[in-house]
């Protein structure tokens, strides 16, 4: 089961994973929106030099990013064959004889590749240099605000945190009980697609069961160490900005001015 996608936190020592976590969610969140609002060359340009400056400053792993890119060519593919198919904008470039391939369709899938291999990239980069815990802190402090109106931001941080902590737990589960089922003679690539999926329910069963003990376990220790979102709360770290964080927010900041503006 490929989990590139769901990198796991890599603890290094270096300026990307010593930023606040704060600024790493507030920069992650502008420059995805930056990427779906860039469409000239010069902009997805910049957008691909701030990313390689992070990704070289956070020591993120080559292979790490592009097996997270082979994970979503199945998804590329099928927007690209979406695009041939219905985007009948602009002139026609080619002309088979049983269709014809526009060149708003090749824009199309030019942006649209272009703008998911980014999208994966920066995540992975932002998982791979933050904590659950982090996120989880970053977003409390972040939306603290909204504890005024009655909106219970310290469960929802919790229920977050507690979801990105099992994401990878579940991942070597289902992989531990594919290679049982493997080891005891099951062959999950044969059959038509109904014997697959039929193939697949007795890895779904222990999945299932396995969580549901994991997530009552989890409720116990919590319970009896007296956890409660009712409660304030201290911290054992506080979150405080640098330098790097401030030039990070201006970084983000002048970057989609530059894109909206030009």
């Amino acid at each position: 089961m490929n989990n590139s996608l769901i990198s796991k936190y890599i603890p290094l020592d270096t300026v990307i994973h010593n930023l606040d976590p704060r600024t790493k969610l507030f920069f992650v969140i502008v420059y995805l929106v930056d990427i779906f609002i860039a469409h000239s060359i010069a902009e997805f340009l910049l957008l691909f030099l701030i990313f390689i400056t992070v990704a070289y400053l956070s020591k993120t792993s080559f292979n790490m990013l592009l097996s997270s890119v082979k994970s979503i060519i199945i998804l590329i593919v099928f927007t690209s064959l979406v695009h041939i198919f219905f985007n009948k904008s602009g002139s026609v470039v080619l002309d088979l004889s049983f269709m014809k391939i526009y060149s708003g369709a090749l824009l199309g899938i030019l942006l649209i590749t272009v703008r998911f291999i980014l999208v994966v990239m920066v995540m992975v980069v932002f998982m791979a240099t933050t904590s659950p815990s982090q996120i989880t802190h970053a977003i409390e402090k972040s939306l603290g605000f909204l504890k005024v109106i009655g909106v219970p931001i310290s469960t929802f941080a919790l229920v977050l945190s507690i979801s990105l902590r099992f994401i990878p737990t579940i991942i070597e589960e289902t992989n531990r009980i594919i290679n049982a089922q493997v080891s005891r003679g099951s062959d999950f690539n044969e059959g038509s697609l109904m014997q697959k999926v039929k193939k697949f329910i007795p890895i779904l069963i222990p999945l299932f069961i396995a969580t549901l003990k994991r997530a009552d376990e989890l409720a116990t220790a919590m319970e009896v160490r007296g956890y409660s979102t009712t409660i304030k709360r201290s911290k054992y770290k506080k979150l405080k900005y640098n330098k790097f964080d401030y030039l990070s927010y201006l970084l983000i900041i002048v970057t989609t001015v530059f894109i909206i503006l030009i």
